[in-house]
């Protein structure tokens, strides 16, 4: 089995002063770490996201779901050049990785860039909108595999390479399960011109569930159960669980989708594509450049790892790499483009269609039938209640894809519990449907009841914006919501209503009172049961409401000892209190005494509150 030493560093200072990072994708449906040094996944790095709590993703697939597909891959370029036989890896055997200076991992971040992934989406609403987006997310990096003569790892000499490296995905449901990869590699000159240059991508794909190994399962005997197949037709490269992890269903691949040299198209039906495999630290860092570009450019295709071949030949833990070439010569200054995707699917019928969309989506050079935006969306805590407010922009998009139609169909309003959106506590709470009054697209046809679009606000910060209030809701719990905009589809294509990700303006609230000086202060849930969590998901808090605008909470045991003081200044009139005392100290069960003393008029307010086991 394989241990965990990989080494993630998130300011790691080199002699160029750059350095590492690494990001991952979250618009789409699959979760992918990529780096600034050629790597993709993470080697089952034990980081936490502080974001979430739990371990980075390496590719899991679905979102969410806590299945990964990929302990690690990276780019392989191989060249004869006047100093000999180079390949430049970004991804070899060993669980040890130190960019730029271990052998076989071979990048560095460029020095003509940023030390940062940089993002940029073509959603409107999003932060990192930008213009010359391609996708909803892209990610952008640079990187070479030269620096000076002292930071070269041994044995291996430099194709003097830089990498221009996009990301590329997508919340659209035909493709959210697809990450598009584009390199651009360039000859920097460092080695002379290139001859029959080759390019391979390895990718050690591995199903399994981190429910069922544990989030540390890099140290179990997950690694053993691959199933491992090869596509010549569709130049994919896919893997499956063997079913011992019962939870690891589904398939995880990667695909190349095309090439151009110098601007033209290079077939790869007129090339010579190589598949091969080998077990587990047999391609290790020491192994010499000369072995691996004869890998690369030995033109065979090495058998499916099946059940069949594991029931005859035994197990070999297989680490695949698909590469295709030559490309004759290069000369200094010039450049080629290398596109690949990596893809899941739910099964094997899922896999093909989500890799047909990816092929599709090269041919159309990125520009894909579209959704409206979702909208900026606001949401608004009350007693029992949450007020949505959210504009119009989408009404007003025009589909990317030829012929360009505003093709805006309505709104559909979703409810969760968690921010995983695939929860099943995420629930369709309104839609809205236009009618033909309320239009202003460019087709004739609609979808849906034409039941109208939800009344607008007409006064205050949100006047001129839809208005929608979500009534019932428990204060004090947390909630999730998502405006979402459908159009009508596309029949020519054969595409269904399309709709925009709930992930693209999901807001958390917790409903409750608002700031008060009328009411009395009061305290939920009274009395607190010690060693229960009243709200699902949450950490143990009691919850103070009917609070003036600005106040101080003083919390006092039943001896008149002052255990908690906290200062509160919102137009929300709740607080919460984590019963830990000043000390940071937990507290006992027994009565207590919670005291506000409304800080604009000097008024007190009391009230008494119980904790038990």
């Amino acid at each position: 089995m394989k241990k965990i030493f990989f080494i993630l560093f998130l300011s790691f200072g080199l002699l160029s002063g750059k350095i590492v990072s690494f990001k991952y994708t979250s618009i789409g449906n699959m979760r992918l770490n990529v780096t600034n040094f050629g790597l993709f996944g993470t080697s089952f790095s034990r980081y936490i996201d502080p974001s979430t709590g739990e371990p980075y993703p390496s590719m899991e697939y679905p979102k969410f779901s806590k299945i990964e597909r990929l302990y690690k891959g990276g780019l392989w370029v191989g060249a004869i050049t006047p100093l000999g036989k180079t390949v430049t890896t970004a991804a070899v055997d060993e669980t040890s990785v130190t960019p730029g200076s271990t052998q076989g991992f071979e990048f560095l971040p460029s020095p003509a860039v940023s030390d940062t992934i940089i993002e940029k989406s073509s959603i409107i609403t999003s932060p990192y909108y930008s213009p010359d987006a391609i996708s909803e997310q892209d990610f952008y990096c640079s990187y070479t595999d030269y620096r000076d003569f002292t930071t070269f790892p041994p044995e291996h000499v430099p194709l003097g390479l830089r990498v221009s490296q996009t990301v590329l995905v997508w919340s659209y449901p035909y493709i959210d399960d697809v990450v598009i990869v584009k390199f651009v590699l360039y000859n920097d000159g460092y080695a002379g011109d290139w001859d029959s240059v080759y390019i391979g991508f390895y990718g050690e794909l591995a199903s399994g569930s981190r429910e069922f190994w544990g989030d540390n399962f890099g140290t179990t005997p997950y690694y053993q159960h691959k199933r491992l197949f090869y596509d010549p037709s569709n130049y994919l490269v896919y893997e499956r669980n063997d079913g011992y992890d019962n939870l690891a269903i589904g398939y995880g691949a990667f695909k190349f989708l095309g090439m151009y040299y110098n601007d033209q198209r290079v077939s790869f039906d007129t090339m010579r594509v190589s598949y091969n495999w080998w077990t587990w630290r047999d391609m290790r860092g020491t192994v010499p450049d000369t072995t691996r570009y004869r890998i690369m450019s030995n033109g065979e295709r090495d058998p499916d790892v099946d059940d069949n071949y594991v029931y005859t030949r035994g197990y070999p833990d297989p680490i695949p790499l698909l590469s295709v070439g030559p490309i004759p010569h290069v000369n200094i200054g010039d450049s080629i483009v290398f596109v690949m995707a990596f893809v899941g699917g739910t099964d094997l019928q899922a896999l093909y269609e989500n890799a047909s969309w990816a092929q599709k989506a090269f041919e159309a050079n990125f520009i894909l039938p579209a959704p409206p935006p979702s909208p900026n969306l606001v949401a608004i805590p009350d007693n029992r209640k949450v007020t949505l407010y959210f504009d119009n922009i989408p009404e007003f998009a025009r589909d990317p894809f030829p012929p360009h139609l505003r093709d805006f169909e309505g709104y559909r309003i979703y409810r969760g519990t968690t921010y995983n959106i695939e929860d099943t506590s995420w629930k369709l709470v309104a839609e809205f449907d236009k009618t033909p009054d309320d239009s202003i697209a460019d087709v004739d046809h609609s979808i849906g009841f034409n039941t109208g679009l939800p009344k607008k606000e007409t006064q205050g910060p949100y006047a001129g914006w839809y208005k929608f209030e979500d009534v019932g809701v428990k204060n004090g719990f947390t909630y999730y919501y998502a405006v979402t905009s459908f159009d009508v589809g596309d029949t020519l294509l054969g595409l269904p209503s399309l709709e925009s990700s709930k992930l693209l303006n999901m807001v958390k609230v917790i409903p409750g009172t608002p700031a008060t000086t009328d009411s009395p202060v009061g305290i939920y849930p009274n009395p607190y049961k010690l060693n229960s969590v009243w709200e699902k998901g949450s950490d143990k808090i009691i919850r103070f409401y009917n609070l003036p605008k600005k106040c101080t909470i003083y919390i006092m045991n039943a001896a008149g000892d002052l255990v908690k003081t906290i200062k509160h200044e919102s137009d929300y009139g709740e607080e919460i209190w984590d019963l830990l005392s000043d000390k940071a100290q937990p507290v006992a069960t027994g009565l207590y005494y919670l005291v506000v003393k409304d800080e604009d008029t000097g008024n007190v307010k009391i009230a008494k509150f119980t904790i038990v086991r």
